[in-house]
């Protein structure tokens, strides 16, 4: 009963991590073995350690000096395992974060080096909801909220970065994948997209898709003035630095789903210019030549990071030989093969240079190399694989990494730790290992563990069973394979502990020296690497724990007349580790007793609530950071007739006493609430208790908690009628009792699933709601429901008023939202639906958002306004507040007012007031236009143009002559108007059409040409 001895050397165990202490292991034996040759373990051992100095029962070891016992102290300040998230905190001090230093050692994958470098060097971040999914990009909002924006992956949502690119005065960084609809066409600036080329296959698994039909095309047809950079590993980080070197627009297309997402020590580098182009393995006469990426092709092989790389080089490089450029099909073969002749034809020596011959070919991947000695680690949610990787990246010897995938159907994570010498191919989820280590029963249960097991190998069963168990726990197929396949079977049961990690990493160290005592050095490594919290119990506890059982006494069972055994699967890697959504046990909300709102109010103490909290149900705020006031309605009046199909309205709240504030042009976000009779419906239909008390945990002020009904918490928190995002019906599938029901769940949240999820989405619009009944097995409890579905969200609207002018009085143009979907049901917006139903008297909690609709910084300054329906709101605001300027004696300049609406008689809206400011000066000219009135549908646009001589002049003014301009409402008008001023300033001021162009984007840049559209 031995364990196998991972490397030949007791002497020399790997280091503790790089930066951490001083103490590293320089000496480590570089014969990664298992070969049996040296098991002297033995389970009725008693003996701890080597070490047999004075205080060897002592809690930690005395390391070789005072000094690097000094160094080890001041580099890791102890931290009790037993108190917060240590596991989590300790393997966070290593990883690369915006604020790490150039040169630092880091321990991460190169996608985290990539993103916290990123966050580093750019003004603001913009990430794709999609790539989050896909674990890239997903750490960076928990870095900058306020640089990092998110963008969801739907047409026209991405014109909030188009816009902000074009005018942003220093790097872009967008993530994306190559399944993200980028209109890259639109974007100008300083922009550095990286695309993950991560998707998931027919099956559902993740796939690598730079060689999926069109991708590499797609790639070669980007406008001239986009560069495209393909990195893969190492070159993720390297060629990172040089692209924030320099300046211009550059796609980035990074290998994410295996290399690129693997464990192992870099250094977080400094910007840094340099060339990108290509590498060449060898010299033979027959070349491949391919992308940068995943792909494993076998001879000499050329890789490009560049599709423009140097010509002269380039051509060098492949001179006389048999060049095959590789492609995922024809049709990209021969795109990527297009590029290659043309850069080759483009060197000034092609005239008379020996040429290559140049072909296209399909992908037929290589067989993987070796990847040294393998660890597969089986676990639910355990930090073990990533302590035991960050204590052996300090190798200088070895070549360490880690790869984890997830699984949907088995809810948990396959954890693969490679330790080589040298290079190896990239790690996949059913790698052959040398060793298989399982910590949850249910996924040995499903999963064929021993399959990618090499013969001879071992198995480590961490789970609470007893040797006379394991013939019983086992399949009989399993039981053969391992008679078979000679594969040696240790158990390890070592209770429950929060300690449980450190006796684990332990246990494998013993496996790993095959000794029967741990060695001096490695205790030291391990006792400094865990902050002294490495204690003689931990040590006994984990040789106690751990023995080999004896298959050979084992009998395959015969296998009954008639029924077949059922055979286990292959790991299937559907699922990032990390990013699906889960409530951890401690913050899980909780259904109460009927009195548990009055003990928290009455033994604060003993329950840590809130000593500020309020009883009146109206002043439920919701669980934000953002500053709300509770305001009151005063006034609610619908401005269209009511037998008009648009009900467009006016909303005045008062904020006396709030002390609340705001500026011209600034929104107002309200916080609004579902529909009591639909909450009460779903109450009914869910079964649950409207009354029933819910106690969670204050998001906004640690240590307390927070009490609600069920029926307050789904109508004013849950979102529980808003739209559900792919993370929903993913998390639903994990849920779901009938295999259909967690099948076309788990297709919906896939990249495969897009068109359902965009039926669904766009012309069903269901809501979270009715995916709940429509999958009726997949019913979460009302406390995981309450982490599945997010907060509702206050909905902004721009402020139809002066504060100067109405004082302590906030007015809103709204227009309720609703519609008949694709099934002939009736829907509404949730926070318009809410607004239309107030009576005067309601108190309504709000939020003050800023603006890019500010006033010129000279009141004499022209403005000209465009607004289309209630895109009205903040040019009401500004003609108040030029009326208080003008009643105060102060100068003001010219309003310029162009509206657009279907009918005056309708939808004039404020039509009283604009005609009383034209009338007073106030306005000095108004372009109004009706677009159903006559016979020709006439738009603002059209009035723009009729008005060009007027718009040229006032555009092209200097100092309190220079004009802003800004437009309010859809985003449909805004080509034609650009197109209206562009041809006034072509036709009245004599500028060509590239100069006009070019000086609306000097307005842009001066804030001079404002757009808040949506």
């Amino acid at each position: 009963m031995s364990p196998i001895a991972l490397t030949s050397s007791t002497t020399s165990p790997p280091g503790v991590p790089a930066k951490k202490s001083q103490i590293a292991a320089a000496n480590l034996d570089n014969s990664l073995v298992l070969d049996g040759t040296q098991t002297p373990y033995s389970t009725t051992s008693t003996a701890v350690s080597e070490y047999d100095g004075k205080g060897s029962g002592a809690a930690s070891p005395i390391l070789s000096s005072p000094r690097a016992k000094a160094v080890v102290d001041a580099a890791l300040p102890p931290i009790e395992p037993v108190q917060g998230d240590y596991f989590g905190t300790l393997l966070a001090s290593s990883a690369p974060v915006p604020s790490t230093k150039p040169g630092a050692t880091v321990y991460g994958s190169a996608i985290d080096v990539l993103e916290a470098f990123a966050v580093k060097h750019s003004k603001s971040t913009f990430v794709y909801d999609d790539a989050v999914e896909l674990g890239f990009g997903r750490r960076l909002a928990s870095w900058d909220g306020s640089s990092v924006f998110p963008v969801q992956a739907r047409e026209g949502a991405g014109l909030e970065l188009a816009g902000y690119a074009a005018k942003a005065s220093g790097k872009v960084s967008v993530f994306a994948t190559t399944s993200t609809r980028l209109d890259l066409a639109s974007i100008r600036g300083d922009v550095v997209v990286h695309l993950a080329t991560t998707a998931a296959s027919e099956s559902l698994e993740m796939v690598d898709s730079l060689f999926a039909p069109g991708v590499i095309k797609s790639l070669t047809s980007l406008p001239d003035d986009w560069e495209v950079v393909f990195s893969s590993a190492d070159e993720i980080v390297s060629n990172a630095a040089k692209l924030y070197a320099g300046k211009g627009k550059v796609v980035h297309v990074v290998e994410s789903t295996f290399a690129g997402r693997e464990v192992a020590k870099y250094t977080f580098p400094a910007v840094e210019a340099g060339d990108i182009g290509f590498t060449l393995s060898s010299d033979d006469e027959d070349v491949s030549v391919v992308p940068s990426g995943h792909a494993r092709v076998s001879g000499a092989v050329l890789r490009l990071n560049t599709l423009t790389p140097s010509p002269e080089a380039l051509a060098a490089a492949l001179a006389g030989k048999t060049v095959s450029v590789i492609g995922g099909t024809k049709t990209d073969a021969d795109a990527l093969k297009a590029v290659i002749l043309s850069t080759i034809y483009s060197a000034p020596t092609s005239s008379h240079a020996v040429l290559p011959t140049v072909k296209s070919v399909l992908l037929n991947a290589a067989q993987a190399t070796d990847s040294g000695k393998t660890v597969s680690f089986y676990t639910a949610q355990s930090p073990l694989p990533e302590l035991l990787a960050h204590i052996f990246l300090s190798s200088p010897s070895i070549n360490t990494r880690l790869a984890q995938f997830g699984s949907v159907s088995t809810r948990g994570v396959k954890s693969v730790l490679a330790l080589a010498q040298g290079d190896a191919a990239p790690l996949t989820p059913n790698h052959r290992s040398d060793v298989a280590w399982v910590s949850d029963a249910n996924l040995l249960k499903s999963t064929d563990v021993l399959g990618s097991l090499v013969d001879g190998g071992i198995l480590v069963l961490n789970l609470p069973w007893t040797e006379e168990e394991l013939p019983v726990k086992l399949t009989r197929s399993e039981i053969a394979s391992i008679k078979s396949r000679n594969i040696r079977v240790f158990l390890l049961d070592l209770g429950a502990s929060p300690l449980n990690p450190i006796r684990e990493t332990v246990a494998f160290m013993l496996l790993y020296t095959g000794t029967a005592k741990l060695g001096a050095g490695v205790r030291r490594v391990l006792d400094a690497f865990y902050s002294n919290n490495l204690g003689r119990d931990e040590i006994e506890d984990a040789q106690a724990g751990l023995i080999e059982a004896d298959p050979s006494t084992w009998t395959v069972p015969e296998l009954e007349e008639g029924k077949v055994e059922k055979l286990k699967s292959a790991w299937e890697w559907d699922a990032i580790p990390g990013v699906a959504l889960h409530l951890d046990e401690d913050t899980q909300p909780q259904l109460g007793a009927s009195d548990l709102a009055a003990r928290h109010l009455l033994f604060r103490e003993a329950y840590s609530a809130d000593a500020d909290a309020d009883a009146d149900v109206s002043a439920l705020r919701p669980s934000t950071a953002d500053e709300t006031f509770l305001v009151t309605v005063t006034e609610n009046r619908r401005l269209t007739p009511a037998t008009y199909d648009r009900n467009v309205f006016h909303l005045e709240l008062d904020t006396a006493g709030t002390g609340l504030k705001y500026e011209i042009g600034e929104a107002i976000g309200i916080h609004g609430w579902n529909d009591a009779d639909e909450v009460y419906e779903f109450c009914s239909w869910y079964g649950v208790e409207p009354d029933a008390l819910v106690s969670f945990s204050n998001p906004l002020k640690a240590g307390t908690m927070e009490t609600r009904t069920v029926f307050q918490l789904l109508q004013q928190n849950i979102d529980l009628f808003g739209r559900p995002g792919k993370a929903f019906y993913a998390a639903l599938a994990k849920l779901a009792k009938s295999k259909s029901d967690a099948m076309t769940l788990k297709f919906i949240s896939a990249p495969e699933g897009a068109e359902l999820f965009k039926r669904l989405a766009e012309l069903e619009t269901v809501t979270f709601a009715d995916v709940l009944r429509r999958f009726k097995t997949a019913r979460p409890s009302l406390e995981e429901l309450v982490g599945l579905v997010p907060e509702i969200k206050p909905r902004h609207y721009s402020i139809a008023s002066s504060q100067k002018a109405v004082g302590d009085k906030v007015e809103l143009l709204i227009v309720t939202v609703d519609w008949i979907n694709s099934k002939g049901s009736p829907r509404f917006g949730q926070c318009t639906r809410y607004l239309a139903a107030l009576a005067p008297g309601a108190k309504v909690t709000v939020s003050i958002k800023p603006s890019v609709m500010k006033l010129p910084p000279d009141n004499r300054q022209p403005i000209i306004m465009a607004g289309l329906g209630t895109g009205a709101a903040p040019f009401r605001a500004f003609m108040q507040h030029r009326a208080w300027q003008r009643s105060q004696g102060i100068e003001v300049g010219p309003l310029v007012y162009y509206f657009g609406s279907r009918y005056r008689s309708q939808e004039y809206l404020y039509g009283e007031d604009i005609e009383a400011y034209v009338a007073s000066g106030i306005i000095s000219h108004a372009g109004l236009a009706f677009s159903r009135d006559g016979k020709d549908k006439v738009y603002i646009q059209h009035k723009m143009k009729q008005d060009k001589k007027m718009l040229a002049d006032m555009l092209r003014g200097h100092g309190k002559d220079a004009a802003y301009f800004y437009l309010c409402g859809p985003t449909w008008p805004v080509p034609d108007v650009y197109e209206a001023l562009v041809g006034s300033l072509v036709e009245e001021a004599g500028f060509e059409r590239k100069r006009a162009e070019e000086y609306i984007e000097e307005l842009k840049e001066e804030e001079r040409y404002v757009l808040e559209v949506y």
